[in-house]
Formats: C-alpha cells, structure tokens, sequence
C-alpha cells in the first residue's frame, strides 16, 4: 500500500486507542481554542488547495496539510520561541537539509510554497522510515531519532502503545491526536459547531524572475504593486530587495502583474538593482536626511548598519542601498563589491547562531521598540512568544530576530575589471557631456562602459558607472 492510501484511507475511527486524547482535543477546540481554530479554517481556505497539490505530487495524503494547521495555523509569518518558523514549523537545521535558504536576505520557511515542497519531502521520509502514519507524524514533532529510539526501547511500533510511557514529552503524545482531531472537525465544521466559516480565497498570483538585488520598493513603484503588498506575496524575504547574491530570484506578484513585470524587465534591471555604496558622514547628516536623498528609509538604513537608534557620529561610514529611482548624484564614496557585502552580512546570518537582544526599558511597548529597533511589532511577539499588545516586564531582554551590526571594511577601488569607477544617477538636466565633464573623462568612455547607443541620452533616474584614472 503506497503512502497516499496508508494515509488517505484512515480518520481518526482508525484509531481506537487515541480516541479519548481525540475527543478531549475536539471539546478544547470546541470551546477554550474555538476562536483560534476559527480563525485556521478560514485561513485555509487560502493556502489549502496549493498545499494539497504539492504534497500528491510526493505521492502522498492531502490530510497532513493539517499538520501545518496544528504547527502554525497556516501562517506563514509563524515563529516559535524555539526558533522554528513558517507554516510547517521548520527549525534551521532541518529546513536547510530539506533545500531551504536561511540567511540574512531570506527565510525560504516562510514561503508558502517552498516550505511545502521540503515539508513533504521530510515527511514522505518519514514514512519511509517508519511505515506508520501515527510515528511519522510524531517523528516530525520530536525528530526521527527520538522515536527510533521509543520504538526500540519499549519493542513497539504502536504510538498509542509508545504513548502509555514516559520517554516522550508530554507535546509529542498530544501531537497526533491534536492534529487528527483537527482534521476531523475541519472535514466537517458544521457538524462539531463551526458553522458559516467564511473561508478565504485560494491563492493565485504571477511568478516572474527578476535580477538578485531587485529593490522591491522600486519594482512596485515601476510596475504598480504597493511595497507592502510584494512583501505580503513573498514572506521569505526579510530585507528590502531580493538576495543580490544570486542571480535571479522568482517572485510572486498579484494576478496581471507578471505580464507587466516582463514587459518593463530592462527598466527593471536599470533602474530597480541595488548597489551598495560607503558614505562617510558629514556635519549635519541624519539618517533621514540620507534616506530621503536617496529615496530609502530610516528602518532600511538602520538594518543595513546595525543602528538601534537615529543619531550618527561624523565620519562614520554608512552602506547606502541605491537604485536607478535615487534621483541623486552618488555616494561621495566607493562602490562595495558582493563580496564584501556578503562577507560582512555573513558574521550575522541569523540562522539560529546569533541573535541580537533589548533590553525594555520603562514605558516600552512593542511598538516603541519595533520603531527603535526597525524589527516588526508581529516579528518581535513572535519571537518573543508575545501578544502584540501585551505589556512588556522592565528588564526583560527580547531577542531581535534578523537584526544586524555594524558593517566593516574598506571601500573598494574596482567593482569588475580591476579599473576605479564611481556611480552616478542622471539628474533633470544632464548630458553625457556635462558627466563626463564633470568626472574628467570622455561621453565614449561612459557610453562603452554603459553600453548606450551612439548619441543615447541616459534616462533620468538611471545608474550610469562612471570610469577613472587609476
């Protein structure tokens, strides 16, 4: 019998020697938990049918989709006190031994789709392992080699045996029957008192591939897709722009918007890539005044620089994010390389090595420090195991999850060839003439570096890189 039917052909009658811990879970959800589980049936409805899908292409049963519901509720902003995060409730280690990224650009966890496709491969794993529904299910709660060892200690293949003793935690004997009395109500809401769920729409959307380093700010600004809604449709990323140390990276985008994306890909790739720049401040800058000249933001910048608060001292060196939308003259600087970038983001990847902390002080809230620190209030209470509105212990040290410190390092002489350049954005007014003249250099060198056409102006808003004397 294939794993699908194993799993397709049972509910929780199967299993009678789980149905009292059955039951008790149905009352909880009937009363104590009936808003939650209210709120996870409507939120299925969105991510139910797509998470079907994936797991029958893997050859197995669509009810373990309840498993996400039982992990996260089907969110995939989810995240645990024990680091584990997205719908299926991965921790670091086994989420990239299942294909995901986890890294200071992106938390594959928190894709809805990707997280789907690892989920199910880790399962149908499982179930290859142990040949038993119950003990997979089990095994994704307290790892394989916990249950391995419960079976041979007690010579028993049985959960419901395994679960008389003590060996397992307390969570791990709840865990499948948790989730199979989920699956029972979920199949029947009415029944068991849940009735006129108004569940969600199913997903749909446009994937298109963009360059790495896409700055979602000016991709929306181009093709007409709010910020806050990119960010809604790809949770994974957890800066600004797409990782920009890899090439190309797909995205999701409202239904229609794909077709607009790939349309305006070259403006795209002109005017919306990041660059990585060092400034040194001067007397009189601010990080809002830096992030209006360049058309970033204050929690942008801060994140980039490791700064908990706004003040800056002179002379500090500062990585700016700039795009062909900057509207400004560059960086009184040298362009950073994605090496150094890299290099610099990697000693605070926060895959569950290092984790910054606060300390709350008196009158703090959870909105006070997500301003402070630049971290999302649902961000911060999850991290923290919070309600985003509870109230906050004086001293109590909260961790920041994806927050960065200072970034190191020398400017660099040669972003590619080993030749000095500098970045320079078109401006109303400008010629190639009056930039080369500015720069002492000719309009054919730009216009070669850049590869513009005999007598091409540059578009306003464009990056040009501009060539020096070494």
């Amino acid at each position: 019998m294939s794993a699908q039917e194993d799993g397709g052909r049972k509910d929780a009658g199967h299993y009678p020697g789980l149905m009292g811990r059955i039951n008790a879970f149905i009352r909880y959800f009937q009363n104590a938990g009936r808003s939650k589980f209210e709120l996870y049936l409507t939120r299925s409805g969105k991510y139910a049918d797509m998470m079907r899908g994936i797991l029958a292409r893997y050859g197995l049963p669509g009810d373990l989709i309840y498993l996400a519901l039982i992990e996260s509720g089907f969110s995939p902003k989810a995240y645990s006190v024990a680091n584990a995060a997205g719908p299926w409730q991965f921790i670091a280690g086994t989420g990239r031994r299942y294909g995901l990224r986890i890294d200071w650009w992106a938390d594959e966890r928190r894709d809805y789709e990707k997280s789907t496709h690892a989920a199910a491969s880790y399962l149908r794993d499982l179930y290859g392992m142990f040949e038993s529904w119950p003990l997979a299910a089990a095994a994704y709660n307290a790892g394989e080699g916990k249950i391995q060892k419960a079976v041979a200690r007690y010579k028993s293949d049985d959960y419901a045996e395994l679960i008389r003793h003590r060996y397992l935690k307390q969570e791990t004997k709840d865990y499948v029957p948790k989730m199979l009395a989920a699956l029972t109500i979920a199949k029947e809401p009415e029944k068991y008192g849940f009735e006129g769920v108004k569940y969600e729409e199913p997903l749909e959307f446009d994937k298109v591939t963009v360059p790495g380093g896409t700055d979602l700010r000016a991709l929306g600004l181009l093709i007409g897709v709010p910020y806050e809604s990119l960010r809604e449709w790809n949770p994974e990323l957890r800066r600004f722009c797409t990782p920009p140390n890899q090439e190309n990276y797909e995205i999701r985008l409202p239904i229609g918007y794909g077709k607009i994306a790939e349309e305006q890909m070259e403006e795209i790739r002109e005017e919306a890539g990041v660059t990585f720049l060092l400034h040194s401040v001067k007397k009189g800058e601010s990080l809002e005044s830096l992030a209006d000249r360049y058309h970033t933001t204050v929690p942008i910048l801060q994140e980039l620089n490791g700064l908990k608060g706004t003040r800056l001292r002179r002379s500090a060196r500062l990585v700016i994010p700039v795009t062909g939308l900057s509207g400004e003259e560059a960086v009184p600087g040298k362009e950073l390389s994605s090496e150094q970038v890299e290099a610099a983001l990697k000693r605070f990847d926060d895959g569950g090595r290092r984790t910054r902390t606060v300390r709350v002080r008196k009158g703090d809230t959870l909105s006070r420090i997500a301003k402070r620190t630049g971290v999302p209030v649902d961000e911060l209470a999850a991290a923290n195991g919070l309600k985003t509105k509870g109230r906050l212990k004086v001293g109590r040290r909260l961790r920041l999850p994806g927050t960065a410190v200072q970034l190191a390092g020398n400017p660099v002489d040669s972003p590619r060839g080993g030749k000095k350049e500098r970045k320079h954005v078109v401006r109303r007014g400008d010629t190639l003439s009056k930039i080369a003249k500015t720069y002492g250099v000719t309009p054919q060198q730009i216009s070669e570096r850049n590869n513009l056409r005999e007598g091409q102006a540059p578009r306003r808003g464009r990056v040009l890189h501009i060539p020096l004397e070494s």
